[in-house]
C-alpha cells in the first residue's frame, strides 16, 4: 500500500510540474520548478559559453550559448536566482539565444545568477554559472561594413565610424589565410605573398575587464602586396594597305588563391591590369604615350612601340612587364635636316614616314609611306658589281 502512495505522490508532483510550467510560460521568467527532475548527468558536451548582456542599441536584454553534441530532440532552459534567492527559468525550446527586458522578472540592476539547462534523451546537461549585473554589461555593436584599409611601412591601417555613444571600446582582430584557420591577434600583420580575410569586433573599454565582445564585423579582405603578374603573349600581323597592323595579346591571368569569407565579386581582391602603350619611332616628336585596359587586339601603325602590361590591386601598382615592338622587317626612320649631313653618305636608305592626327596617342598612327633613297651621288657610284632580286609576289615582274 505504501508503495502505491508513493508512486501516486511522484506523479501528482510531476503533474503540477507540468502544469506550473504552462501556468507560467507567457509571462516572462517562470518562478517555479522545471518540468524535469533537478539532476546534472555529469556529461562532458551539452551547453556551454553562456553570454548575457544588455544591447546598447535595443536597450533590451540577451542570453546566447553553444550547445556541444546532437541537436536533435534538445530543449534548452535558461536558469535565473536573484540575489534573494529565487529562482526562475526561461523555456528556449531549441534555440540557443533568447531576447528579454527588464519587465520579465529578472533584476537587472543588481547581480544574479545564469545558467543552461539542456535535456535531451531523459537527462540533464548543465551549463557553468555566471554571475553578473546585467545592466552594466553591455553588448557594443560591430565596427560598420564600410572600413577603410591603407598601408603604410608594411602594415594595415584600418578606420571605420565609431557607432554612436559607443566611443572608447577595445578592438580585437582575427585573420586567415586560404585555407587556413582563424588566428586572434591585436595588430594587423601584413602577409606579403597571399591575401588574407580580417574581422573585428568591440567591446566596452578597459574599465570593464571581460565584458562581452561584440558580433564580428563583416569580413575585410587584404590582398597580397604585391599583385599577381599576368603570363603574356603577342603576335603581329603584316601592315595592311591602309598603313597599320593588328597586335594581338593572348593572356593568362594568375588565379589568386582566396578566403573564404572573400570569394564574393567585390571583396576588396579584385586585380586590374592595363597595357602601357609608348610609340619610339619618331623620337622628333612629343612623345606618344597611352595607358589603356587589357585588352586582346590592338591596331597600330608599322614603328617601333614598348608595350608594358601593368597590374595593380586596391593598394597600387605591381612591377611592370615589358615587351618590344619592332618596326616592320627592314624598316627604318630617321629625321634630319640639309645642316645635318644626314643621308650623305653613298647608301641605300629605307624611309618610312608615319602620320597621326593626334600624335599623342599611339594607337591613332599609320604608316603612309615607306620607300628607298639613295645617299649620295649615283652617276659617281657606278654600276653595282652584284644584283639581287627577289620575287615578292605572283604579279611581279
Amino acid at each position: 500500500m505504501g508503495q502505491w502512495v508513493f508512486k501516486l505522490a511522484a506523479l501528482l508532483l510531476l503533474l503540477l510540474r507540468r502544469q506550473g510550467a504552462e501556468a507560467c510560460s507567457t509571462i516572462g521568467c517562470c518562478f517555479q520548478n522545471p518540468p524535469y527532475p533537478d539532476a546534472d548527468s555529469g556529461s562532458a558536451s551539452g551547453p556551454r559559453d553562456l553570454s548575457c548582456y544588455r544591447v546598447f542599441s535595443s536597450a533590451g536584454y540577451e542570453c546566447s550559448w553553444e550547445y556541444e553534441g546532437p541537436a536533435a530532440g534538445v530543449s534548452h532552459f535558461l536558469r535565473c536566482c536573484l540575489q534573494s534567492g529565487r529562482c526562475c527559468y526561461f523555456a528556449t525550446g531549441s534555440a540557443t539565444k533568447l531576447q528579454f527586458s527588464d519587465q520579465d522578472g529578472i533584476s537587472v540592476l543588481h547581480n544574479v545568477t545564469l545558467w543552461v539547462e539542456s535535456r535531451a534523451a531523459n537527462r540533464t546537461e548543465k551549463s557553468p554559472n555566471i554571475t553578473l549585473n546585467l545592466y552594466r554589461s553591455v553588448k557594443y555593436d560591430p565596427p560598420p561594413g564600410n572600413i577603410k584599409v591603407s598601408k603604410s611601412a608594411g602594415k594595415l591601417r584600418m578606420e571605420w565610424e565609431t557607432p554612436a555613444r559607443q566611443d572608447g571600446a577595445e578592438v580585437q582582430f582575427r585573420h586567415r589565410t586560404p585555407g587556413g584557420p582563424w588566428k586572434l591577434s591585436c595588430l594587423c600583420p601584413l602577409e606579403m605573398d597571399m591575401a588574407q580575410e580580417f574581422q573585428l569586433r568591440r567591446r566596452l573599454g578597459p574599465g570593464v575587464p571581460g565584458g562581452p565582445w561584440s558580433s564580428w564585423s563583416s569580413p575585410v579582405c587584404i590582398p597580397p602586396e604585391t599583385p599577381p603578374q599576368a603570363a603574356m603573349n603577342f603576335s603581329i600581323e603584316p601592315l595592311r594597305s591602309d598603313g597599320r597592323r593588328q597586335v594581338t595579346l593572348s593572356e593568362q591571368l594568375a588565379q589568386l588563391e582566396l578566403p573564404e569569407g572573400c570569394l564574393g565579386p567585390d571583396s576588396g581582391l579584385e586585380v586590374t591590369y592595363h597595357v602601357h602603350l609608348h610609340m619610339l619611332s619618331c623620337p622628333c616628336k612629343t612623345k606618344a604615350k597611352r595607358t589603356l585596359r587589357l585588352k586582346k587586339k590592338l591596331v597600330l601603325s608599322g614603328g617601333a612601340y614598348d608595350l608594358a602590361v601593368v597590374s595593380r590591386n586596391r593598394f597600387g601598382l605591381g612591377p611592370n612587364q615589358t615587351w618590344n615592338i619592332p618596326a616592320c622587317t627592314h624598316s627604318a626612320t630617321h629625321s634630319w635636316s640639309q645642316e645635318s649631313g644626314a643621308l650623305e653618305q653613298k647608301a641605300c636608305y629605307r624611309i618610312s614616314i608615319f602620320a597621326s592626327a593626334h600624335p599623342e596617342k599611339p594607337t591613332s598612327w599609320s604608316t603612309v609611306l615607306s620607300t628607298y633613297h639613295f645617299g649620295g651621288n649615283a652617276s659617281e657610284a657606278g654600276s653595282p658589281q652584284h644584283v639581287s632580286v627577289k620575287k615578292l609576289s605572283q604579279d611581279s615582274r
